[in-house]
Order: C-alpha cells, then structure tokens, then sequence
C-alpha cells in the first residue's frame, strides 16, 4: 500500500473508489457465464443467453478432420508439382507476412532453400550462412558434422595432422568456420 492510500478498513465510499474493484475482489468463478478450462484458464461466455461449452470433444474431432483435409490437400499440392519434397509456407516477420514455396526431389534442397529463405526473411545484414550458424547457435540445436567434413578446410588453409588447434583458429579467425568450405 502506497503511504497516501487509505487504510483498507476505510469503507469504500470514504476512499473514493466507488464503482472500482480490485482483481482479488472479482469472483468470476461463481459466474454461470464462466467455465474453467485447466487451472488459470477459463471461458467466458459473451452472448447474453448461454454458458460456455467446455466440452471439446466435437472441437477436437472436428479440427483433426480440418487437419487431415490440409494434409490430403498439401500431398496433392506437392505431388501435381512432380516433387518428392516440399514447403509452402506463410510466415509473418516483424507484422509482415511472407510466402514461400520450394518444390524438389532432393530433400537437402528443399531444407536448404526453406532454411535460406528464412534467414533472409529475419536478417538482410548477415550472409545467410553466418545467420543459419547464429540461429542454430543460439537455439542449442545439436549438429553433427562427420568427421570428413573437417578435411577440405585443412586443405583449404594448408594445415595436417602436424598443426595444432590453435594454427586452425588462427586459419579460421577472420571468416569463421564455414561446413561445407565453399
């Protein structure tokens, strides 16, 4: 309680707060217009006749049908283009949105423009490649590179087996470590 308040013993009409109320003052749970959900989740009735219906079983039935005819659709969609794999995506960025649409029958591509495409959507000043590093990153995704992998970027800053970690870092310090090397 702020000093300047009145005591809250101090009848509500002496504390000029009438016609105001305090959250704790409000018992929506009493209300026949109100249903709870789960615990601090409710459904509040807004037409004036009706108690809310909090039985979802037609709801839940009713969005796996919508599910299962988006999914009958979509395989049609990617089929009719002649492709193994596909994205077609709406996205918004920002409270701007974005479509996007790849079709292929190499599912490393597809990923790959998907993957690029959203980058490009969120970053414009960092290369695709260091924002797709960044997000992976940041998101503590795992990713696992075979051991293979390493051997071009040896060659690529002329280091072997005799070099040292520390001769690596100091190779990759500059453009950072790019798998594949382009």
């Amino acid at each position: 309680m702020a000093p300047a308040d009145p005591p809250e013993d101090t009848p509500r009409s002496a504390r000029g707060e009438e016609g105001v109320i305090r959250p704790e003052e409000l018992d929506y749970t009493a209300s026949e217009r109100v249903a709870e959900l789960d615990e601090g989740r409710y459904v509040v009735a807004t037409d004036e006749e009706d108690s809310p219906s909090v039985d979802g079983d037609g709801d839940v039935e009713e969005d796996d049908e919508r599910g299962q005819l988006a999914r009958q659709q979509m395989a049609r969609y990617v089929s009719e283009r002649g492709a193994d794999y596909g994205v077609a995506l709406t996205a918004a960025f920002d409270g701007d949105v974005a479509q996007h649409e790849h079709f292929s029958d190499d599912v490393a591509t597809a990923f790959g423009e998907f993957a690029s495409w959203y980058v490009s959507q969120i970053d414009t000043e960092t290369s695709p490649a260091e924002a797709l590093g960044i997000l992976l990153l940041a998101s503590e995704t795992p990713v696992s590179y075979p051991a293979k992998a390493l051997a071009p970027i040896l060659r690529e800053h002329d280091l072997s087996l005799d070099d040292s970690i520390g001769d690596l870092v100091e190779a990759i310090a500059d453009e950072g470590l790019r798998i594949p090397e382009e």
